[in-house]
């Protein structure tokens, strides 16, 4: 674990400084909490048990999401109202997700899951193809499937419910769901929708982390030096994020969902023996 006793071996600490910090700049850079690499490197770098490593990355992925919000805030790409009504799904799912975390077999839900981001990472880059091979320009605008109304009212709930679940139960901050989500189903734009997916991060991350809490999945000590690298290179990336081009960020985008959904259907799963 990253702290044993009463502190941490300098090696510790600058791994966890350093998992945090490539933790934080995918965050701000993407628009996603990090949970995707915190969770996998402090199951095998750090040797936490799976369930630790869950809730440890909830607590961390907070701060992280506070620290890369703040450039999409200032260069106006926020949207509170959609915020609130992902929030109340998002919420309300953590809170599920993490009561489950502890009961529920993941093996096949993980697959489900992997194919389900492939599929979206192959849409997404579909439409950078497009865009560079066929000069289809209009692929990167955004072409929600509902205009407005109540409707989109529910189809936003419905995303953050989702999205919660898959918070609370994977340990992640929910932007592989979100992100997508928002291009494909409501038509807002790749930056736009990475600044709502970090402010929806936190509260959604504070619900599904105190459940962790309460479980014993989350000890403060731990989640100190990720958090410390992980402010630092939420900064870093989402400042970047706010001046790149957007089909750079499509791509990188498209990437990493195409890469965790091939792991997630084909690399079996090992865990430590102790919780």
């Amino acid at each position: 674990m990253l702290i044993k006793r009463s502190g941490a071996s300098m090696h510790e600490v600058v791994l966890g400084i350093g998992i945090g910090l490539i933790a934080g700049v995918l965050s701000g850079l993407l628009g996603v909490g990090g949970g995707v690499l915190l969770v996998p490197a402090m199951v095998f770098l750090l040797q936490f048990s799976q369930h630790r490593a869950h809730g440890t990355s909830l607590a961390v992925i907070l701060f992280v999401a506070l620290a890369g919000l703040y450039a999409y805030i200032t260069t106006g790409q926020m949207d509170w109202l959609i915020v609130l009504e992902l929030s109340t799904g998002a919420v309300v799912g953590a809170v599920l997700g993490a009561q489950l975390a502890n009961r529920l077999p993941a093996a096949t839900l993980r697959r489900y899951f992997g194919g389900f981001l492939i599929l979206v990472a192959a849409r997404m880059l579909y439409d950078v193809v497009g865009v560079v091979l066929l000069d289809r320009s209009d692929e990167l605008a955004g072409h929600g499937i509902v205009a407005g109304g109540v409707w989109s009212v529910v189809l936003v709930l419905g995303i953050g419910l989702a999205t919660g679940i898959l918070s609370g139960l994977l340990g992640v901050g929910g932007g592989i769901i979100m992100v997508p989500a928002m291009v494909f189903l409501l038509g807002f734009t790749q930056t736009l929708a990475q600044g709502i997916s970090l402010a929806v991060i936190i509260p959604t991350a504070i619900s599904g982390a105190f459940v962790h809490y309460r479980q014993g999945n989350i000890r403060p000590r731990d989640v100190l030096w990720l958090a410390v690298g992980g402010v630092a290179g939420a900064f870093a990336g989402s400042f970047l994020a706010v001046r790149l081009d957007v089909l750079i960020l499509r791509s990188l985008f498209g990437l990493l969902l195409l890469v965790l959904g091939l792991m997630m259907v084909w690399r079996r799963r090992r865990t430590p023996a102790s919780r």
